[in-house]
């Protein structure tokens, strides 16, 4: 059977400001006592599985999910710099009624391009999978950042602009010769543990 990379890829857990639906980008909070809960967890449920290294942005709430889950399945967390979130330029820190009120039609002053965004993501998923060829590696990334990554493997089917990410959510992806298959996204660890 051909072996394959296997990409864990994991929304961070709550902030603040996810919780009263500011958007957040490149800002560099960190996660609430819920956020804190959600990593806990995500480590737990991870704690019994087989990976070979976590890979993180550099932004404290995904960095922060990723040490709590390497700490419990001890394995090593490196830090990928391209992995932190879209820039929003002048959207960030409104709310989705602020944006809509501030910028109706919808062109955002100093937002990083969505284009620019998905080159940036796929190229540290393929760095990734360069450097860690055939292992299974678990990537803590943000909202935007990861739905364009899967909009680039599904071509659209799914992510940026038709799928909304929750906190701590969980996408499972491999990739061998070229092609993807992407085994699910945007599942919880609680459905996880329900299918089994």
């Amino acid at each position: 059977m051909e072996q394959a990379t296997t990409f864990c890829i994991i929304r961070h857990g709550e902030t603040d400001w996810n919780a009263i639906g500011k958007l957040q980008g490149r800002e560099d909070i960190s996660l609430n006592n819920n956020g804190l809960r959600q990593a806990e967890d995500l480590a737990n449920f991870f704690y019994t599985s087989n990976f070979d290294c976590i890979v993180s942005s550099s932004l404290q709430r995904a960095f922060q999910t990723a040490q709590i889950i390497s700490k419990k399945i001890s394995v090593p967390l490196y830090i990928e710099p391209l992995l932190v979130e879209r820039c929003w330029g002048d959207a960030s820190g409104l709310t989705f009624e602020e944006r809509k009120r501030n910028f109706p039609d919808g062109i955002i002053p100093n937002q990083e391009e969505f284009e620019h965004m998905q080159a940036r993501a796929m190229s540290a998923i393929y760095s990734i999978h360069s450097r860690w060829m055939n292992k299974r590696i678990i990537v803590v990334s943000h909202g935007a950042l990861i739905n364009s990554i899967l909009h680039s493997v599904s071509h659209g089917e799914f992510g940026s602009f038709t799928t909304r990410l929750a906190n701590a959510c969980i996408s499972l992806l491999q990739f061998n010769s070229d092609n993807w298959n992407v085994l699910y996204y945007n599942k919880s660890y609680k459905e996880l543990q329900e299918q089994g």
